[in-house]
């Protein structure tokens, strides 16, 4: 049994003679994705469709809604007081604290 190769991969035939190798289908632009690239579709899809999204929330926040009007200030980065602030990883090293020390106390 001779093997062959198609696409740089190694294909068996069959017993009619056909090689079992059979180009790959294309899946529909809108097919869901692999688990793995759901991310990706979803980020994809919300990025597409963002600026109906925002149009409605404008609407709806202009007929009064509150929480409308609320996720568009959050979105639009207008709402910066309830955000925490950013705290320092670690604090001074006893080196820093010692030179810091001793350059507020002179040496006598």
């Amino acid at each position: 049994m001779e093997r062959k190769r198609v696409g740089g991969r190694f294909v068996r035939e069959d017993p009619d003679g056909n090689n079992g190798a059979q180009p790959a289908e294309k899946k529909e632009k809108g097919a869901a994705p692999r688990p793995k690239h759901c991310r990706t579709f979803t980020r994809a899809k919300v990025a597409e469709a963002l600026p109906e999204i925002v149009d409605r929330f404008v609407e709806e926040a202009k007929k009064g809604s509150i929480a409308h009007a609320k996720m568009l200030t959050t979105l639009g980065g207008l709402d910066k007081g309830d955000t925490p602030e950013v705290k320092k990883r670690r604090g001074k090293s006893a080196v820093a604290k010692l030179m810091e020390k001793m350059r507020r106390e002179p040496v006598e």
